[in-house]
């Protein structure tokens, strides 16, 4: 695993908890650059965060029962890096545990750039599944 495959690994293990736990908040500020925003877009609209934001936003699906625990795993990739700067197309889907149903899928864009001899994200934008939006299998090199 080189360290822009681990950089990615940890995303998404950083939003993955268990009932009765939360997200490492800790962990996830330590691989996004001071700065970084966050877009949601899905069926119901564009949904624009910076961290802070986006934290409040995801403790309140817990805090309301909606999301007792998350489970969130990639499905393929798509990397072009050039020098220290590279463009993530990570397909994910979602379950509540790890061997359970999925609920969604989607596709994260995630904008990455190298510094002090590692890889920080930047930007990070998403789309869900929707009414008429599927995503398909790995993308052809």
């Amino acid at each position: 695993m080189n360290d822009l495959d681990a950089i990615i690994a940890e995303m998404y293990d950083t939003v993955c908890f268990e009932k009765g736990e939360r997200p490492d908040w800790t962990r996830q500020a330590a691989i996004f650059a001071p700065g970084a925003r966050m877009v949601r877009v899905n069926d119901g609209g564009v949904f624009e965060f910076d961290m802070d934001s986006y934290r409040i936003n995801f403790e309140s699906m817990i805090d309301s029962g909606e999301m007792p625990c998350f489970w969130e795993g990639e499905l393929w990739r798509e990397t072009r890096q050039f020098s220290d700067v590279a463009h993530v197309l990570s397909a994910y889907e979602t379950r509540r545990t790890r061997n359970g149903e999925v609920l969604n899928r989607g596709v994260n864009s995630i904008q990455l750039f190298k510094r002090d001899g590692r890889w920080w994200i930047s930007a990070m934008i998403w789309r869900r599944e929707g009414r008429d939006v599927r995503i398909g299998d790995a993308p052809r090199s």
